[in-house]
């Protein structure tokens, strides 16, 4: 009884700390909206996540949304289960401010379980990840979620051990983590009693329901055993080893010292693998390891087989330096796998692209998932971008006809190439190379960056806030920063004009000023019909007067990427650089 009173006092403390923030709580668009934007949504499942509306309430009509009250946006719980959802944990969630059931099961969810997850779902009473591709530990801090009554994650692939601290949630009734890589003991729940399927396909588990874990004396006799037998065999192995050695590879290694300093460096093993050279010709093997800092190295034979090995028919474009072949993964991911020629240039860009993407991660460059780096094969692998590049939705024909693209969309490109490039600059890093081909768009057409091989970086104090730091005037004036500027004018007078820039350019010599973008206007033929392309028609002369100001021969003349993205901003009325 006085169990029963203390639980419906502790709910009335909840709810009235809850009601307490006042309707209309911000947070919880907020929170609505991050979850929708860190998640990639494949099947539109969250079409009707839409913030046009104002209106109290608004979201308590969005899919798999359920409010306190229908008219106050106060989100109560959250269920995304089985959408076909794909990323990492949505760490928006803690914007929810009173949320007390989260259902992500049945999705394509990956990463690891953030460690601070009781700051995220501190008020939950229902946790359900099962079904998805978690990996990692389970977090200890899950054992602060006081008010779970709930926790289900089974069917995942989590490993170590189940934190011990977890089995003291005196409200834990359903606990669930079967078919995943656990080991070593369950906790002991002092309120629930959790069956043996719970624990199910953890071949390491032991304890409670399971066979009782081994004791510390049985451990240490079966290390004995184990540690005789080893020393026994290890014995005879390596009197075999020494009697081969001194009868067969110790003369024929004499042998092959008599050979010339120059065959053995034209001698080049397949063990060795692909080298990294600097321009003296030093191997930099040592490298690879700080790859792995940055990106996640994956295997050659996975990627191989979501290529269906590289078949011609998963080709999605070449450059000079390799092929870029689409992947599609097992759990249903789509990539794309760019796979280099064995050459010292794609070393180069091999080892520029992880260096730059891997360390800098902004909304508009291409995301880097992994590399792989094994026997003469060198493999960038990112997201995939199902609306391709730019340059094929702006010229490519389809059924005779070049798709038309509206010009909201158009400007939406060409700010986010601009915000993309204006970060950039502003970490000490230029491009060098860019072109409407390495411009990807995903599936909402939000431009991202490619192609970073030929990146520079010409600063050395890159930081997670360094991006409003200024460039130095010396480094600014030498006018690597401005031939970035100059191609994104390119770009973008190809994005307005739907032509390409080679196919205008004779004519743009014999234009000036505001007559060269009268002409660039007349000619353009992006828009649906005379109605609308009399609707923007001064916000096209604006962004034609940029471009125009960035292909200036004088580089000294050129603006800066940052002066263009915020005078893009203020025409279109978008927000200002934004370190995302």
């Amino acid at each position: 009884m006085a169990t029963a009173i203390n639980s419906r006092l502790v709910a009335l403390v909840f709810l009235l700390g809850i009601f307490t923030l006042g309707s209309g709580n911000p947070r919880d668009v907020d929170c609505l909206r991050s979850i929708k934007e860190s998640l990639d949504d494949p099947f539109h499942r969250l079409s009707s996540w839409n913030y046009d509306n104002s209106t109290e309430g608004f979201i308590c009509s969005f899919v798999g949304v359920e409010c306190w009250h229908p008219y106050e946006n106060k989100v109560q719980t959250i269920n995304l289960r089985g959408m076909g959802l794909k990323g990492e944990f949505p760490r928006g969630l803690a914007n929810c401010s009173a949320l007390t059931a989260i259902d992500l099961s049945t999705n394509s969810l990956y990463g690891t379980i953030p460690s601070d997850l009781s700051r995220i779902v501190r008020f939950a009473t229902s946790l359900n990840l099962s079904f998805n591709n978690f990996s990692g530990e389970i977090p200890v801090t899950l054992a602060n979620c006081s008010f779970l009554n709930a926790l289900q994650l089974s069917n995942n692939q989590l490993t170590g051990q189940i934190p011990p601290e977890i089995g003291l949630l005196d409200r834990l009734k359903i606990f669930n983590v079967a078919n995943n890589l656990l080991s070593g003991p369950v906790p002991n729940f002092i309120s629930a009693t959790i069956p043996s399927e719970s624990y199910a396909n953890n071949s390491g588990l032991c304890g409670g329901p399971l066979e009782p874990c081994k004791s510390n004396s049985e451990t240490k006799k079966q290390d004995k055993i184990l540690f005789t037998s080893g020393f026994v065999v290890g014995w005879v192995l390596s009197t075999i080893l020494a009697l081969v050695l001194n009868l067969f590879i110790v003369p024929i290694l004499s042998a092959r010292k008599l050979k010339s300093k120059n065959e053995k460096k034209q001698k080049t093993t397949a063990s060795e693998g692909p080298r990294l050279l600097t321009s003296n010709g030093r191997i930099q093997d040592s490298k690879i390891m700080a790859l792995e800092k940055h990106v996640t190295r994956m295997s050659f034979e996975e990627l191989s087989k979501a290529t269906d090995d590289f078949h011609c028919m998963n080709t999605i474009g070449k450059g000079k330096l390799g092929t870029m072949y689409k992947a599609i993964l097992q759990n249903g991911w789509f990539l794309a796998v760019k796979k280099l020629h064995n050459s010292y240039d794609s070393d180069q860009e091999f080892m520029s692209e992880i260096m730059t993407v891997g360390r800098m991660r902004h909304c508009n460059f291409v995301p880097l998932i992994g590399f792989c780096y094994e026997i003469n094969s060198r493999l960038l692998v990112y997201k995939y971008m199902s609306n391709g590049n730019l340059h094929d939705l702006l010229f490519s024909a389809q059924n005779g006809k070049v798709k038309c693209i509206e010009w909201p969309i158009r400007v939406k490109i060409a700010v986010g190439i601009a915000r993309g490039l204006a970060w950039l600059h502003q970490v000490g890093v230029v491009h060098s190379s860019i072109c409407s081909r390495w411009i990807l768009l995903d599936h909402t057409c939000e431009p991202k960056i490619s192609n970073f091989g030929s990146a520079k970086l010409l600063k050395s104090n890159f930081s997670s806030s360094s991006w409003r730091t200024v460039v130095d005037n010396e480094v600014w004036e030498s006018g690597s920063f401005k031939k970035d500027v100059y191609e994104f004018g390119v770009v973008l007078l190809e994005l307005i004009s739907e032509k390409e820039f080679s196919q205008m350019n004779g004519c743009l010599k014999s234009f000036e000023g505001l007559d060269m973008v009268e002409w660039t206007f007349q000619n353009s033929k992006p828009y649906d019909s005379d109605e609308i392309m009399q609707a923007y028609k001064d916000e096209i002369l604006e962004f034609v007067r940029i471009a125009v100001d960035c292909i200036q021969s004088d580089p000294a003349r050129r603006p800066s990427m940052l002066e263009v993205y915020k005078t893009l901003s203020k025409i279109t009325g978008r927000s200002v650089l934004a370190n995302d």
